[in-house]
């Protein structure tokens, strides 16, 4: 047995707008500098990648990425300093959770065991 803790937060109107898949996806383009990189290495579609980051914009009412549009030197996207901030943020505090959750999970069930 085992326990699963999921992080996510929710807007005025209690609409999910941050969790693990935006936190996965913000660090793709972190490393790859591409929204559509790092949807793709994710299997998710350029277009819900894209509803995903302005869905969390719109909650933080702030960009959280830098776009560049293609051309001759091609596109790209990094994160903003805001949207850094937050991402560390974010995943301080699920960490954190985890941390606790897993220290009160031994606790209530000692060697997992339920009785």
């Amino acid at each position: 047995m085992r326990l699963r803790v999921k992080i996510g937060l929710r807007d005025a109107a209690d609409e999910a707008f941050m969790g693990l898949g935006p936190a996965w996806l913000l660090r793709g383009v972190e490393k790859l500098g591409s929204l559509s990189a790092a949807a793709r290495e994710m299997d998710m579609s350029y277009s819900k990648a894209h509803k995903l980051v302005k869905k969390l914009e719109a909650a933080l009412g702030r960009p959280v990425l830098a776009v560049t549009r293609g051309g001759s030197s091609r596109g790209g996207a990094a994160l903003t300093g805001g949207g850094r901030e937050f991402l560390e943020r974010y995943e301080a505090l699920d960490a954190a959770v985890r941390r606790e959750a897993d220290k009160l999970f031994k606790k209530a069930f000692p060697g997992g065991k339920l009785i």
